[in-house]
């Protein structure tokens, strides 16, 4: 890959995951984990691919866990470089980037979400950022439901002629979604009012407006790969399956096999039998008999005893499913304990640390 002459990118981070509750009660959502590593490092192993090492990112809810996990031990084992910015109260999401403009010293820089999850051509928009003359990049991506997401509408040379947050489909002027990818020259962030002057700042509401009554040239570019927000529960079990299925583009630790990704200290009795897709997580231990099934992820730590059969499921880390349970289209937060005597698990989601018996109610039932 050809040196990039900037190599700045900021992501947003601050996300809080309110609708991964309860899964996210313990940790904030760029670390809610994703065959094997939280969303967050995903898009670092991204940035660093296409050649963006010097980041920053705004961070928010349980931040010192943010602090733990991306030490700089850590991030500079990938290669890259993070600074973090603390913010104690949401700012809107230009006003997140705005936290680190001490950091966004370059005369482009990339700005990225930290909690979707993408394979997308990061060098390819950053090129045709170059080439635009524009003074921000949007990267979009066809969809067919818009009432989920905030539309660009375009000219037929992409440029930027307005947006809608959210519409109805048959009142949406596009089927174009905004994935929270951008390139946004220097000049952009100085157009941001200060803290003082504006406490709540947004992108699509308030700075891309405010650009287009400047008459700054803004366009959007259709990106090249995968991109999903895994910011509901059924989306974040979609984008496991997509992985598995091969639909998404990530760095692996894992070994690949004839039913998916095991990572090598994973321990599987010769008996268990793998009837679908799934990822096994570090340190995981399957006792004998025991029967995986659809889609399923079982995350680092986990334990599961003989005679189980878990079927399309997701396992957080260091959960422990006892023996002859069925686990069926559910998700188990860290640190779940199934106990010995529950038969069946079924279409549910479960608070992490919950120990799960036979009378035990479920925190989210999945239709």
């Amino acid at each position: 890959m050809r040196e990039k002459k900037h190599n700045q990118a900021m992501i947003l981070a601050a996300g809080v995951g309110s609708r991964l509750d309860p899964l996210t009660r313990g940790i904030p959502k760029p670390l809610a984990p994703i065959v094997g590593a939280p969303v967050m490092e995903h898009i670092i192993n991204l940035c660093k691919e296409h050649g963006f090492t010097d980041l920053s990112a705004n961070i928010h809810v349980k931040a010192d866990r943010m602090r733990e996990y991306f030490s700089s031990e850590m991030t500079s084992s990938i290669g890259v470089s993070l600074k973090m910015v603390h913010e104690k109260e949401l700012t809107g999401v230009a006003g997140g980037i705005r936290s680190c403009k001490k950091y966004l010293t370059q005369d482009v820089v990339l700005i990225i979400m930290g909690d979707a999850l993408t394979d997308a051509n990061l060098s390819m928009l950053y090129e045709k950022h170059l080439k635009s003359g524009c003074a921000v990049t949007a990267g979009i991506m066809e969809i067919d439901d818009t009432s989920q997401f905030g539309v660009i509408v375009t000219d037929k040379n992409d440029r930027i002629v307005s947006f809608q947050e959210k519409p109805k489909s048959e009142e949406a002027k596009s089927n174009l979604a905004n994935t929270g990818i951008y390139f946004f020259n220097k000049s952009v962030l100085d157009e941001m009012p200060s803290k003082e002057e504006c406490p709540i700042y947004d992108v699509a509401k308030d700075l891309f407006p405010k650009l287009m009554s400047h008459n700054i040239l803004m366009q959007a570019i259709k990106i090249e790969g995968y991109w999903a927000d895994i910011g509901t529960l059924k989306q974040y079990k979609q984008s496991i399956e997509d992985i598995l299925s091969g639909k998404v583009k990530i760095k692996f630790s894992a070994k690949k096999t004839n039913f998916g990704y095991q990572e090598q200290s994973a321990v599987l009795d010769p008996s268990v039998k793998n009837l679908g897709k799934a990822y096994i997580g570090k340190n995981v231990r399957i006792g004998a008999n025991v029967t995986l099934c659809g889609t399923v992820c079982i995350e680092e730590g986990c334990r599961i005893e003989e005679g189980s059969y878990i079927d399309n499921s997701i396992l957080w880390q260091h959960s422990h499913v006892s023996k002859n349970t069925k686990v069926i289209n559910s998700i188990l937060g860290n640190d779940c304990k199934v106990s010995e005597g529950v038969e069946v698990i079924s279409n549910s989601v479960w608070a992490p640390e919950t120990t799960i018996e036979r009378s035990s109610k479920p925190n989210v039932v999945l239709k």
